[in-house]
């Protein structure tokens, strides 16, 4: 889910404070001093946890400023899709600013935009709903190469040895490449299926079979929300426009290092 502008407003101010008592910890002298305040900091990131349970934005002073001018009506919001999904961490150490970013729009597309191609929702015609699953396919390979690249990483950052350390770094750029290239090739694949799609419908083809229903979620197993109550060809454009933005922010390339 995004988050509003308190809810990053109260991120950041809770990220200072953890600042703040770390380095109070670090000086201090004192063992009974340094349980208080590591007390105090495990505190504060549970809020944190609370507020964002799937990770910190990767920078939350600027995602503070983008909410606020946002809020306030100021400048153009060219991105007006993806500027809803503030940047996270894939992992815990994933510092790569790139894959945080590539990493967070693919896993909204994951969260909120997929499930709306389920027969639950948009009942496709027979030729749509095979190209449709085609589609379907390259995000299950991308997942897949996240949660391995995400191990990588995490492994990473837990190993001492110098050698394992330079092999696991080789390991991590490679997979950090091929990431960015599948998920380049994933996008483009939902932008041909979508585009086409709404060409479609626009030419009043009845390539949908339920065109008139609301897309309505079932919170007990689906936590999509955002495209809640919308109508299938708003949803449809909706994802559209977000697999457009996503490709001309990120600049993916389309091969394989």
């Amino acid at each position: 889910m995004p988050l509003d502008a308190e809810e990053i407003a109260e991120l950041t101010k809770l990220q200072k404070m953890v600042n703040q008592l770390q380095k109070i910890e670090k000086g201090a002298v004192n063992e009974l001093q340094k349980i208080r305040v590591a007390y105090d900091i495990e505190r504060y990131r549970r809020k944190m946890q609370e507020i964002s349970p799937e990770g910190l934005p990767d920078n939350i002073a600027q995602q503070l400023f983008n909410a606020n001018q946002k809020k306030a009506g100021k400048g153009e919001d060219k991105m007006r899709v993806i500027s809803q999904f503030p940047v996270m961490k894939i992992s815990p150490h994933s510092n790569d600013s790139e894959i945080n970013q590539i990493g967070t729009l693919m896993n909204a597309i994951d969260l909120e935009y997929i499930p709306i191609l389920g027969e639950g929702h948009i009942k496709f015609d027979y030729s749509h709903n095979t190209e449709k699953d085609g589609v379907l396919k390259y995000m299950e390979n991308l997942r897949r190469n996240m949660k391995i690249l995400i191990e990588t990483i995490e492994e990473y950052a837990g190993t001492e040895k110098p050698e394992f350390r330079e092999q696991l770094a080789r390991m991590k750029n490679k997979q950090s490449r091929i990431f960015i290239a599948e998920a380049g090739e994933t996008l483009s694949k939902f932008q041909e299926f979508l585009a086409a799609v709404n060409a479609e419908i626009n030419e009043g083809n009845n390539v949908i079979l339920n065109m008139d229903e609301p897309i309505k979620f079932n919170p007990r197993y689906e936590k999509a929300t955002l495209l809640e109550g919308k109508s299938i060809l708003e949803a449809l454009r909706e994802f559209h426009q977000f697999v457009n933005e996503t490709l001309e922010v990120i600049k993916l390339p389309s091969f394989r290092g």
